[in-house]
């Protein structure tokens, strides 16, 4: 088969570099791939570099003794987010959702689309004091 006779494909999922730290089972690994996956799947944005971090922390104390921090490079911006949860998957879920909300916010700001219409200033020569009725007659101001 010829290079001109191939179809062209897809590029190919950027796997998520995910660390474990502490007693956190190693199935989370496969689950925060896919989740960072489908995360990054809608950004509109080439994916360079994707590196999570979870870590549960020794001190019984914790309320929310799980971190999870994830790190994401795409074309031309960094994205960062972290999470704290009572447990492994916890910690994961809010943070791909936060990560969702801070690449979609990072998009969005980027391409303009906060930027709407510029406001169009009010004439001030038409402009009535709130606290004259309108149809009344203003008085000139004294100065």
């Amino acid at each position: 088969m010829t290079t001109s006779e191939r179809t062209p494909t897809a590029l190919p999922d950027l796997p998520a570099v995910v660390e474990l730290s502490g007693n956190i089972a190693p199935d989370l690994v496969e689950y925060v791939q896919r989740k960072i996956a489908l995360v990054l799947a809608h950004t509109g944005r080439v994916a360079l570099h994707a590196h999570v971090r979870v870590l549960r922390h020794a001190d019984p104390a914790r309320a929310r003794p799980v971190t999870a921090r994830a790190s994401v490079r795409l074309a031309g911006v960094a994205v960062h987010a972290h999470a704290d949860g009572a447990t492994a998957r916890e910690a994961a879920d809010l943070l791909i959702d936060r990560l969702d909300q801070r690449i979609a916010r990072v998009s969005r700001t980027r391409r303009g689309d906060r930027c709407g219409q510029t406001p169009v200033a009010p004439d001030l020569d038409d402009a009535t004091p709130p606290d004259v009725e309108p149809g009344a007659s203003v008085p000139p101001p004294s100065g």
